[in-house]
């Protein structure tokens, strides 16, 4: 016997993270993207790989980048875009990608 249900499609969240950092970036809060496809996770790690860094950087402010607190010297707003990567610190924008690697790499909390 074949039993025809109506099945309605699952939309997938959109979930974010917050980055707090302490130290020499202690008031910087990060907002990133969890769920990017995993074309886009293999594409960063194997520019990482290849030390294409400015694509790194730019791939990670187009596609998981959603928004920063971040200012210029002049306490203006930098863009939470892959133009505004380009502007932070080396060493800051590592870390960035560390932690958001970090967070999207955990696995979810167990079902209910």
């Amino acid at each position: 016997m074949v039993v025809k249900t109506q099945s309605k499609g699952f939309r997938l969240q959109k979930r974010t993270a917050r980055l707090v950092f302490s130290g020499d970036y202690e008031g910087a809060e990060i907002v990133v993207r969890l769920d990017v496809p995993v074309s886009v996770f293999i594409d960063i790690q194997d520019m990482v790989a290849n030390n294409d860094q400015l694509r790194v950087f730019e791939i990670f402010g187009e596609k998981v980048l959603a928004e920063w607190n971040l200012e210029d010297d002049d306490g203006q707003p930098l863009p939470a875009t892959a133009n505004g990567m380009k502007d932070v610190p080396l060493q800051f924008a590592n870390l960035i990608i560390e932690q958001w690697v970090e967070v999207s790499t955990q696995p979810p909390d167990p079902l209910e």
